[in-house]
């Protein structure tokens, strides 16, 4: 008699890519995991970058669609599940939850250097912290992570690329200062918001260096996808991306503007040590055990169901 799956509820804002899909997707690979979703949809459309729609091949509908709402709300009490879940996992970027599933539950705090989650704190059984510097006593450090199908390590050889550095992401001051000194100095960036999963692998598979400038004191998705891309990086000096990694082994850190621009160059400037560096990122993810699945794994070992 096959053995009875795990059955996961799992609730989010159903953006196109919204973090939280990254573990949904990581949720859908496991074959010892049945799975109920629900949680206020946008369809194609995203509010970054003050609202953008995007293909409808990077859509994930939940199994009960709830409406998007200002702000997105989801009340636990008016929500019921096919079945009895093992555990119910909020990732939570922004997203109102009212009270508590009555099954053990977790919260992944995706956005905790902009997102206040005193009341989803309280009201979890597992709280996962994504960000450590922003980490409060009880707190599960969680980090972002890479997904091993949308970040692939890159094949093209280093002198076919098209871009000498890319940025995909919201475009705040200090990134565009950054991009506006390198096409100053003749360079080639890539720097848009919107390409996410085959558009965003493209672009950078196409590009020598990565590049990455955080908002406050956290450490990316993106510093991780990059790493996963094989890509050398140029990312700024924040406490958990020093603590994980190795500044000059992979990837080259930065606190200034000047310096940004002085260790794309350097790396533009002597390939052989950025492709080096590349590889070195990569295999520094995978040995640290930095992808999606791997975060998935950590937050069922402690919710005990493996």
């Amino acid at each position: 008699m096959a053995e009875r799956k795990l059955r996961i509820a799992f609730t989010m804002i159903y953006y196109p890519f919204a973090l939280g899909s990254y573990i949904l997707q990581a949720l859908m690979r496991r074959k010892d995991v049945e799975l109920w979703t629900v949680g206020p949809f946008s369809g194609r459309w995203t509010p970054w970058g003050g609202g953008t729609n995007l293909h409808e091949s990077n859509v994930f509908r939940p199994s009960l669609i709830l409406p998007l709402g200002g702000p997105p709300t989801i009340a636990y009490a008016t929500l019921q599940p096919p079945w009895e879940p093992d555990l119910w996992i909020e990732a939570n970027a922004a997203l109102n939850s009212i009270g508590r599933p009555k099954c053990k539950y977790a919260v992944v705090a995706t956005d905790p250097h902009v997102v206040d989650y005193r009341n989803q704190r309280a009201n979890a059984d597992l709280f996962f912290n994504m960000q450590k510097p922003y980490m409060s006593q009880g707190d599960i450090w969680l980090p972002y992570a890479y997904d091993p199908i949308w970040h692939a390590q890159t094949t093209v050889p280093w002198e076919r690329r098209q871009w000498d550095a890319a940025l995909l992401g919201l475009q705040y001051p200090n990134r565009v200062a950054l991009v506006d000194a390198l096409r100053n100095r003749g360079r080639q960036v890539a720097f848009r918001l919107g390409p996410i999963y085959d558009e965003a692998r493209s672009i950078y598979h196409d590009t020598r260096v990565g590049l990455n400038w955080s908002s406050a004191q956290d450490t990316t998705s993106r510093v991780f996808e990059l790493m996963a891309l094989g890509l050398p990086s140029v990312l700024n000096r924040v406490p958990d991306l020093m603590e994980l990694f190795k500044d000059g082994e992979h990837f080259l850190g930065f606190h200034t503007l000047p310096e940004a621009v002085g260790a794309v160059e350097s790396l533009l400037a002597d390939p052989e040590r950025a492709v080096e560096m590349g590889l070195a990122a990569r295999k520094a993810v995978e040995d640290g055990k930095h992808s999606w699945d791997d975060r998935v794994e950590t937050i069922l070992s402690a919710a005990g169901l493996l």
